[in-house]
């Protein structure tokens, strides 16, 4: 049986280990420009705290390109589900082969067994490899950034893009065994993984575990760093608000040291259109802060673990469906 579903996969793994090859190639060259880069520019004083321009100028020139192949990465795992793991069972079932296997000494168990575990660990392998080469590379990046918690960097590195693999594999080969035809499981396959990872990060992965509070006083620092000032009303909100080594998840508006909004005067005072810097400064002298919620940085690979150990039972459970289907259903 290994045999044979090596010969029938063949041609989907030679594709895999070319796109590899050429992924490899292009990681490593991405990483060699960023680590000599960072050795030119940042090494030196980055323990001690370089200028912000030396900083800002490394982000850019990387920011776009790091950001792009990570977006790139996390589509992996469901392009092996459509193109590996929908056609799988389907296509044999759509052409009739199966029943040569099963008229034989080979029990529809085995037969599943071995075709979900040889194809499903190629698929594993091939995404934890492309992990390991997208970590190298972009590790200095990661370091200066320290962004591990954005939705593209959590879900490029550590162990979850394995357990999205094996999901997204056993989800094509569950709805190839449902459908029973190859293109119309590689649709239902794309459109139940795309939604699956849209919901996850912004519906569950903020509550893994109960997130933190902090009173965060909008000072200089903290102002210029903020993705905008807005006036809402009577009272300000500040967007971007960041916190070192966490992930802020949401924050409110702006409060004065009496915990009460500033007041519609002093908002107008400080708002100088086109003078961004002075509404910075007069800002800063208000004494403002407000409260964020976030999750710290230490929680990163907690949330890791809680997010493979969350796929991995999906996995699990749409294993067993398909083992409970070709038993009892399929003829």
């Amino acid at each position: 049986m290994i045999w044979v579903t090596w010969r029938q996969f063949r041609t989907q793994a030679i594709a895999g280990a070319i796109a590899l090859g050429a992924a490899a190639v292009y990681l490593l060259l991405l990483g060699l420009n960023i680590r000599g880069d960072y050795d030119r520019s940042l090494a030196g004083c980055i323990a001690t705290g370089c200028a912000p321009g030396l900083v800002s100028g490394f982000e850019d020139t990387y920011s776009t390109v790091v950001t792009l192949t990570d977006v790139a990465l996390m589509t992996v795992p469901g392009l092996l589900g459509v193109f590996w793991g929908a056609p799988l069972i389907s296509g044999e079932l759509a052409a009739g082969t199966h029943r040569l296997a099963w008229h034989q000494s080979v029990t529809r168990t085995r037969w599943l067994t071995v075709k979900l575990l040889v194809v499903g660990l190629g698929a594993v392998a091939l995404t934890g490899l492309l992990d390991l080469l997208m970590s190298w590379s972009a590790s200095r990046y990661d370091t200066v950034e320290a962004a591990r918690f954005s939705a593209p960097v959590f879900g490029a590195r550590g162990i979850v893009p394995l357990s999205y693999a094996a999901f997204a594999f056993a989800l094509g080969a569950a709805a190839g065994l449902l459908l029973r035809r190859p293109v119309a499981a590689m649709g239902l396959t794309l459109a139940v993984f795309a939604a699956v990872q849209f919901a996850v990060p912004t519906a569950l992965r903020p509550n893994y575990l109960p997130p933190r509070t902090a009173d965060i006083r909008l000072d200089t620092a903290t102002l210029s760093h903020a993705d905008g000032i807005v006036r809402n009303g009577s009272s300000l909100a500040i967007g971007g608000i960041s916190l070192p080594d966490a992930w802020v998840l949401s924050s409110g508006h702006a409060l004065d040291s009496a915990g009460q909004p500033p007041g519609a005067e002093k908002i107008d005072t400080c708002l100088m259109p086109g003078r961004f810097d002075g509404t910075i400064a007069c800002l800063a002298g208000q004494d403002l802060h407000v409260t964020a919620t976030y999750q710290p940085n230490t929680r990163y690979w907690p949330f890791q673990l809680i997010e493979a150990a969350l796929y991995t039972a999906m996995t699990a459970a749409l294993s067993g469906f398909c083992f409970f289907r070709i038993r009892r259903r399929t003829t």
